[in-house]
């Protein structure tokens, strides 16, 4: 983990903090990976939520168009509906939905999907950092530290990809599932997803984003963000 996510002092009298260092967007994109505290300390006055939406958004779509492409998508789709013992008509108008070039569409859907999911969790870690722990913070920096959090999230994301292409299926482990087979129940999945070291990442950067722009110590943001971490593992393990 970086260095940068090391405890944060508390809030500074006035008139002696550090005039915040000046990036351009493409600057903080790169930066959340090499100096996220510099990078959290420049957005702190002029939250940026485009940039990054962008860069996401674009990965998103080349993961949505890779997965329906190669097939993993269809294969995964088809063995949930088999797992249900659906009925053969189902599958059958499924398998050709999922051959036709209507099968892209779904691509579609990833960009509300992405607008709903930053804007939900923006706004718990609001209820949680604001009105719960004290911390004075407008509702774009909370949604501009999801949106970058996002931006490093894009590496587990890869990986996931990565792995899921030579395995030839979505369902992959990352996390401590890796050791314990494929078949994996409820709890072990919601664990799997929990222990995903790149996940960890993207929690402990929203975490700094959190004690950075609040100016507050790092166990502040830990403790902001792991109401909203639990509640991503549970969701991505139940998805599973």
């Amino acid at each position: 983990m970086n260095a940068d996510t090391a405890q944060i002092e508390g809030s500074a009298p006035a008139g002696t903090l550090p005039e915040a260092p000046q990036m351009s967007a493409p600057e903080t994109l790169v930066g959340i990976f090499t100096k996220p505290k510099q990078t959290f300390q420049a957005l702190e006055h002029k939250p940026r939520i485009l940039a990054p939406f962008l860069v996401v958004l674009v990965f998103q779509i080349v993961f949505g168009f890779v997965a329906m492409q190669s097939g993993i998508q269809k294969a995964d789709t088809l063995h949930k509906l088999e797992q249900k013992n659906a009925p053969p008509e189902q599958i059958e108008a499924v398998t050709n939905v999922m051959d036709s070039p209507a099968r892209f569409l779904f691509i579609l859907g990833g960009p509300i999907v992405l607008s709903l999911f930053w804007l939900v969790t923006s706004a718990i870690l609001y209820f949680i950092a604001n009105l719960m722990l004290g911390a004075r913070l407008r509702f774009t920096h909370y949604l501009c530290i999801v949106a970058y959090g996002w931006v490093v999230g894009i590496l587990d994301q890869t990986a996931q990809m990565g792995v899921a292409l030579s395995r030839g299926t979505l369902f992959v482990s990352l996390g401590i599932g890796a050791f314990m087979g494929d078949e994996l129940n409820g709890l072990m999945r919601i664990l799997d997803a929990a222990t995903d070291p790149l996940l960890l990442w993207v929690g402990a950067i929203e975490a700094l984003g959190i004690a950075v722009m609040a100016r507050k110590s790092f166990g502040f943001g830990i403790l902001a963000v792991a109401p909203v971490y639990v509640l991503a593992a549970v969701a991505r393990g139940l998805l599973r």
